[in-house]
């Protein structure tokens, strides 16, 4: 992480890298999206005096170019950080990083002399350009072609209007996610639902969801938030704060979808399919829980004795079939094999000690190691053990060694 800057407009501290950068090395004292939250691409007027505090040039080519291709790629997610950013990096490239703001008029001067040499007066490109999109209608020549020719113009909605008149308008806004309504059928005026919310509902849906929502996304993340917790068995902190970010991917794939931003509403639909496994929000888990069923005997002993009851020896009356009496007479084998012949109990009985024997051999081993030795000390312990091993077979030190060695 590097270091800490304090926004003096939001106040807020953060990385520094949400800071923008001077000519000398110096951070600014704004961050980058309370700096540029003003910032119109399409209006130069909105930008000019940024350009200036930072000491670059307005090249209104290198700007509209950069401005242009990200509307291109998605004129929704174009924000006033978009275009500056950008454009304050290509002025660090060896081509500007020797001009200044106080170069700008002489940089445009340049470009007109430049264009009326080898450029074409604006009367003829206008013209060019009005018969390139007669052709288009008459379908003459395809969309490609005229898309690529055509200039990138304005939005029609300043970013001055408000999300909400956007919306009522049929989109294009800041703050709607909507395209402006093209259909030919009338706009239908919904309710206001922010006017039946009261202050404490504002507050309270504000720090549930966040400020970024308007009311009636408030209310939509509210309803589903609602369905889940009344289809589904949610408890715990955690899948608490999984199913609120359900819903809140839920309202942007809707969002997204009825916008005709369909690579967005592939990336949400991943995101939500995943949520929703990794919460087991799935309707065999809804089945599960709406039946109630036990899974396995052991189930049902647990709950019996949980609840202080028992489970009665259950007795069959019946006459066996062949297979009862062939797995009883298997049953009876094996107890008689193990528990009435003595060589089996035997054998299991040494194959236990050697195991013990084995591992004790091993632990010893293990320490002489860590002590730096090759072998297994012997300590007085172990003496008075083998005396009392030999005295209980009746046998002294040198008939041990006989039977040993033979």
């Amino acid at each position: 992480m590097g270091e800490q800057r304090f926004c003096s407009k939001c106040r807020r501290t953060m990385d520094e890298k949400n800071f923008y950068t001077y000519r000398d090395g110096s951070k600014c004292e704004l961050c980058k999206a309370c700096l540029t939250m003003h910032v119109n691409n399409f209006e130069p007027n909105t930008f000019m005096w940024l350009l200036e505090k930072f000491d670059v040039p307005y090249i209104e080519s290198e700007w509209n170019t950069l401005r242009d291709r990200a509307y291109a790629k998605d004129p929704y997610k174009m924000t006033g950080m978009t275009v500056f950013g950008k454009y304050l990096a290509k002025m660090k490239l060896k081509q500007w990083n020797n001009f200044r703001w106080a170069d700008t008029e002489k940089l445009k001067a340049e470009a007109e002399e430049k264009a009326k040499l080898y450029g074409q007066p604006q009367e003829v490109a206008q013209q060019k350009m009005e018969e390139m999109e007669k052709a288009y209608e008459n379908g003459e020549i395809s969309e490609a072609q005229w898309l690529t020719y055509k200039e990138i113009n304005a939005p029609e909605v300043a970013p001055e209007v408000t999300s909400e008149e956007a919306y009522k308008a049929g989109g294009g806004g800041q703050g709607s996610p909507y395209p402006v309504n093209n259909s030919d059928f009338e706009v239908v005026e919904l309710p206001d639902v922010g006017n039946e919310l009261t202050d404490e509902d504002k507050i309270y849906l504000a720090m549930k969801w966040g400020r970024l929502y308007r009311p009636d996304e408030w209310v939509a993340l509210e309803q589903k938030y609602n369905d889940f917790m009344n289809s589904f068995d949610i408890q715990g902190a955690a899948r608490l704060d999984t199913l609120k970010h359900i819903c809140k991917t839920s309202l942007k794939m809707d969002q997204a979808i009825d916008c005709g931003d369909i690579e967005s509403y592939q990336k949400l639909s991943r995101v939500y399919t995943t949520l929703m496994k990794d919460a087991k929000f799935t309707e065999a888990q809804r089945k599960e829980e709406k039946s109630g069923d036990f899974d396995a005997v052991g189930q049902i002993v647990f709950f019996a004795e949980k609840e202080g009851g028992k489970i009665p020896r259950y007795e069959i009356d019946t006459p066996l079939d062949k297979v009862d009496q062939a797995i009883n007479s298997l049953k009876k084998y094996n107890h008689d094999l193990i528990v009435n012949d003595p060589s089996i109990s035997q054998m299991l009985e040494n194959l236990i000690k050697r195991r013990e024997s084995a591992a004790n051999q091993k632990e010893d081993m293990r320490k002489a190691e860590a002590e730096g030795l090759d072998y297994v000390p012997l300590s007085d312990e172990d003496f008075e053990e083998f005396n009392k091993l030999l005295e209980e077979r009746g046998l002294d030190s040198a008939a041990a060694e006989e039977e040993e060695e033979y």
